[in-house]
């Protein structure tokens, strides 16, 4: 019988064979899935990422009428809603409360996928309390120990779309920060949560992304832009400047790193913000502060003891918010009241800021070419004071003062009414007084429902002068409580 001898197949030939058995096999898989192997057959596709809009995030304050200042550190902050949690403050922040009486500031730009929100995550890290002892009549200083955290709730789901906004966020801080028997304060975080779109309303109005008297320094120029940072914001903020842009004692090409600024801004339709104007306080290596006068030495004066809400510039931390700062005034401070955004035409009265008419009660800011130092002379709320001043200029600003009236108040008019004071309000402990008259003007922003009915409570937020014996505010904005 004949045999027929089989050699074996190399390495080679088995190789493109096992290619062409794993070829079929893929081919027949493919065939399958194409003819709908069923209707089991799923796809995946991979998500498209929510676009994304510009949220001017604000911070405000319905005050506590016994206070005279409150400053927070505000170490993470985050909104959560249909498109997950978005970051808006990582890293610790301080922020003072009661100079933002009756309006907001912006706190944070972030860029925030669409969608609707339902509420937002705070922690502070810790509190501290300036306030006028009602016994000893004198400012006292407390801490409120943290972390804080407040999950805020939304009464409504805010919606992100494509135009940029703002959020607001109001701390009611007589509803926020309590004290027991002893004294000892804590804190249980109440915020209000508002929401307006841009050129929905007065560009300059914060509820819809208008910037007013932002504080702060030029960390950089570029072309027709420049960039700010402020002590109480999460991060510097971008402003672009026009042919429209008024400058007051700078120019874009004036401008420089460390420069003093108050900048009043609006949003755009794009997501930036358009100064609106810009005004040069000092140069580099100055500083600026801002708070409320507890104590006047001399006649014309010769020094001030001010709780610290706001600054910026050499010199100047955190810690001296809320804390008591001298300001030392020689022969050669000037002294100027700022009118920005307020009515001062037609009063029956003569308003006058000088060394011989500067009082305890009212809010100023102090301007120096040099830095602050350290140490004050004096003692306040049982410590040292915090630091020292040379002013070479010395401005009039507006604040808040909160309390009932008798009289509607109606938008657009001119007039005058009595606003009574609150029995604990730290102004009337300490000046004395139970009432300030306020003047309405005609430029008077109205804030909320017009007419405000008579009985209300409200709060007034402008210029304070003492005249003929008498308080007296020209008010900027008016608003119910």
């Amino acid at each position: 019988m004949k045999t027929t001898s089989v050699r074996p197949m190399s390495c080679q030939q088995k190789s493109w064979q096992n290619v062409i058995a794993a070829g079929a096999v893929l081919a027949l898989a493919g065939i399958l899935i194409a003819c709908g192997s069923g209707s089991n057959a799923t796809t995946n596709p991979s998500p498209t990422p929510a676009a994304k809009t510009a949220v001017q995030v604000n911070m405000g304050d319905t005050p506590a009428d016994w206070m005279l200042a409150f400053s927070m550190n505000i170490s993470s902050m985050s909104l959560t809603g249909s498109s997950g949690t978005v970051s808006t403050v990582s890293s610790a922040t301080p922020i003072e409360m009661l100079h933002l009486m009756g309006t907001m500031q912006p706190f944070a730009m972030i860029s925030a996928p669409q969608g609707s929100y339902t509420s937002a995550s705070i922690t502070i890290g810790s509190a501290t309390v300036m306030y006028m002892d009602p016994t000893m009549k004198a400012p006292m200083q407390k801490t409120i120990s943290g972390p804080i955290t407040a999950t805020v709730n939304f009464s409504s789901p805010v919606t992100v779309g494509s135009t940029p906004m703002a959020m607001g966020f109001d701390l009611d801080l007589a509803s926020s920060v309590t004290a027991d028997a002893s004294g000892n304060l804590s804190m249980n975080p109440v915020f209000h949560v508002t929401s307006g779109m841009q050129g929905s309303g007065s560009p300059l109005d914060p509820a819809d992304g208008g910037i007013q008297q932002m504080m702060g320094m030029v960390s950089g120029v570029t072309g027709s832009s420049f960039t700010m940072t402020s002590m109480q914001a999460a991060q510097t903020f971008t402003f672009a400047t026009n042919s429209s842009t008024t400058f007051d004692g700078t120019s874009m090409s004036g401008m420089s790193s460390g420069m003093l600024l108050m900048v009043d801004a609006s949003l755009q339709s794009d997501g930036s913000l358009m100064a609106t104007k810009v005004q040069s306080m000092m140069n580099s290596g100055g500083v600026m502060g801002g708070g409320i006068v507890t104590a006047v030495t001399g006649q014309p004066a010769t020094a001030l003891t001010i709780v610290m809400q706001n600054g910026a510039g050499t010199g100047m931390i955190s810690s001296d918010f809320a804390s008591g700062v001298t300001i030392d005034l020689s022969g050669s401070t000037n002294y100027e009241i700022d009118e920005d955004n307020v009515d001062m035409t037609s009063l029956p009265f003569t308003p006058v800021f000088d060394a011989s008419h500067i009082y305890a009660g009212q809010s100023v800011m102090p301007i120096s070419s040099s830095g602050m130092m350290s140490g004050g002379s004096g003692m306040m709320g049982g410590s040292s004071l915090a630091g020292t001043i040379t002013a070479s200029e010395v401005a009039l600003t507006q604040q808040g003062l909160s309390g009932t009236i008798a009289t509607a108040i109606t938008s657009g008019s001119s007039s005058s009414f009595t606003l009574t004071l609150q029995s604990d309000s730290a102004f009337t402990t300490l000046t004395g007084a139970t009432s300030v008259k306020v003047f309405q003007q005609s430029q008077t922003a109205i804030s909320g429902t017009s007419p405000i009915a008579s009985g209300a409570s409200v709060h007034a937020f402008g210029l304070l002068f003492f005249d003929a014996g008498q308080w007296k505010m020209v008010a900027a904005r008016i608003g119910a409580n």
